[in-house]
């Protein structure tokens, strides 16, 4: 399977900060247990401060994951290049609902690594959701160890 990445414009960065946003406090408020109106707004500042169009320039790429043999796009990926780790940070990758299971993420993530290792990168890393079983095998099977975890208790 092929994939390439496609850079998104800044009216496709727009489309998906209103989409991701609420996605991403709701994965926030039922796995950190934050209230959901605190978490949506920390979700909207991050996501407007970190997708600014001096930083896509600069640093944080997002773009399609495009599948060359559907002619397609079938997810998303985000990450920053942060030179004085090392390391590429992955924000978010996205395969929509009807491409997994199909191995697209898989191929992304082989991508990415060739990408960042021409860029001079060694490590790749990113944060998972505890309940995010599936993006959890995905990342063990492609060789990612837990480097640490952040617990909670409801009381």
């Amino acid at each position: 399977m092929s994939v390439l990445f496609k850079e998104m414009n800044t009216e496709e960065v727009q489309r998906y900060i209103a989409f991701e946003i609420p996605n991403y406090a709701e994965n926030v408020s039922a796995g950190m247990g934050i209230p959901r109106e605190a978490a949506l707004k920390d979700a909207e500042k991050q996501l407007h401060s970190l997708l600014t169009e001096d930083n896509r320039k600069k640093d944080h790429y997002i773009g399609h994951i495009f599948c060359e043999a559907k002619q397609e796009n079938v997810g998303i990926l985000w990450y920053n290049i942060q030179r004085e780790r090392d390391r590429a940070f992955i924000y978010h990758i996205y395969i929509k609902e009807e491409f997994r299971k199909q191995g697209y993420a898989s191929a992304a993530l082989t991508l990415l690594e060739e990408v960042v290792k021409q860029k001079g990168v060694n490590t790749i890393a990113l944060n998972v959701f505890a309940n995010n079983e599936s993006a959890q095998h995905l990342y063990r099977r492609m060789g990612y160890a837990t480097a640490s975890m952040v617990k909670t208790k409801k009381i």
